[in-house]
């Protein structure tokens, strides 16, 4: 297991999100649960799960790219499941290559193992190593 040191933006610190694994295209990130990050209805927010799926991919491009700057392009997030407490995770990877853009898919689950959301991603590399 390897673990990049990514810079850490403040809005992934403001967050919580912590790096649990990364190798070569590949990330798992988690995120506590914090009531700042409910909607009015106690559930997890469905920005807050679009920013973990955001940073997991940005970190799984980091752990490939790692001199590289990039840029997200697009995120589909199909929500799956509500989430009230307790740690989510996020699994991302690359899955393709073209030019200067890199697609991704990451998967948000809960502490239960759970599916939150899927999540498809295109981001685009500004320079290249």
């Amino acid at each position: 297991m390897e673990i990049i040191k990514k810079p850490k933006a403040p809005f992934e610190k403001y967050l919580g999100i912590k790096i649990i694994k990364t190798k070569d295209g590949y990330a798992k990130v988690k995120m506590p649960y914090r009531k700042e990050l409910t909607n009015p209805h106690g559930l997890i927010h469905g920005g807050a799960i679009a920013s973990l799926a955001d940073t997991a991919m940005a970190v799984a491009i980091f752990s490939k790219y790692l001199h590289s700057s990039f840029y997200t392009v697009k995120l589909e997030i199909k929500f799956k499941s509500p989430s009230k407490r307790g740690e989510m995770f996020a699994e991302a990877k690359i899955i393709d290559k073209r030019k200067r853009f890199i697609f991704g898919r990451v998967e948000i689950k809960d502490n239960r193992d759970k599916l939150l959301a899927q999540v498809s991603a295109v981001f685009y590399l500004i320079n290249k190593e």
